[in-house]
């Protein structure tokens, strides 16, 4: 392995496609996960606290360092905030993400290479599909990785308990999505 890097999510939950990119980027890189929004729990697009993510991603990868990184205000001075937390808990010379927002910032700083992953099948491998499939009672666990499976089970009440509370109608498209980095 010859630098380091780091992949950048939210983990809300670790699924199928999150697991497809470590592998993807495991043995090349000494590589890290940095963990977004450690700072926010309870809500609909976070429903699981940090330890509680970095709990089921460890199920996974128990040798993989596992970082939190707090959200700050989306204006400059937060954005750097941001950026300096990721390069100081991580020491990464390379970034993996598909975050327009974090590509932007990782462009602009100049100091990271950035490196853009290939989604797996988002359409199918989505947190926000885990989430409201286990709201709605439906069939989740072939969405996530066997080795995730009982933590996430885990905190089944939590997430079904979490953010607004809504009927789901059957199927869901990647245009519904809380991130923005599908094509519309």
């Amino acid at each position: 392995m010859s630098d380091k890097a780091v992949l950048v999510g939210r983990f809300q939950p670790f699924h199928q496609g999150h697991r497809e990119v470590v592998e993807e980027y495991i043995d090349e890189h000494e590589l890290a996960i940095a963990i977004g929004s450690a700072n926010e729990e309870g809500s609909e697009e976070n429903p699981l606290s940090f330890e509680e993510r970095k709990e089921i991603i460890r199920a996974c990868y128990p040798e993989i360092e596992v970082v939190g990184l707090e959200d700050f205000d989306e204006d400059e001075e937060g954005n750097f905030r941001w950026l300096k937390e990721l390069k100081e808990n991580t020491s990464a010379e390379k970034v993996i993400s598909q975050n327009n927002l974090v590509k932007r910032l990782v462009r602009e700083d100049g100091e990271l290479e950035l490196v853009e992953q290939d989604m797996h099948e988002p359409s199918i491998y989505s947190g926000t599909e885990v989430r409201r499939r286990i709201k709605s009672g439906e069939e989740w666990r072939y969405l996530v990785p066997g080795c995730a499976e009982d933590r996430i089970a885990e905190k089944i009440e939590k997430i079904k308990e979490s953010g607004i509370q809504y009927e789901f109608e059957p199927g869901w498209e990647p245009k519904n999505s809380y991130h923005d980095t599908y094509e519309k």
